[in-house]
């Protein structure tokens, strides 16, 4: 199936250069697809929404793996997730969000990233391993 999109790529473009670019495409729908959606602080509500991005995810070409996380959200977050009235619900933040995801291309695997690095504020995305097999 690689073949049917190849002439649409960059020629020079190596099949390792392709595999983290797949990556980092499946991180950004991923992480795009979550952030902002309404949610009930409750494991068992997280788990059944992340299973679901799994397998939303895992359909695209080149994925072999998903790996999703919805936190619960913690004291010292940015939102508290007690429901104070009818009109309060909480929403998924970068905060409360971790996913891996393997990709291979070819000959070559990557894996990226996202996950809430405290020192920067901030849901980094990242090329966590890139490998020839």
């Amino acid at each position: 199936m690689e073949k049917l999109a190849e002439n649409f790529s960059f020629s020079g473009m190596t099949n390792r250069e392709h595999a983290i670019f797949e990556v980092g495409i499946k991180l950004a729908a991923l992480f795009h697809q979550l952030i902002g959606a309404p949610i009930k602080n409750d494991d068992e509500v997280m788990k059944k929404i992340a299973d679901g991005l799994k397998e939303s995810i895992s359909c695209q070409p080149y994925v072999k793996r998903v790996d999703c996380e919805i936190k619960k959200m913690k004291e010292g977050m940015t939102q508290t997730y007690t429901k104070q009235h009818e009109f309060d619900y909480t929403y998924i933040q970068g905060r409360n969000l971790v996913a891996e995801v393997e990709v291979q291309y070819e000959d070559w695997i990557a894996i990226g990233k996202v996950e809430w690095i405290s020192d920067l504020n901030y849901p980094l995305m990242y090329v966590k391993e890139v490998k020839q097999v």
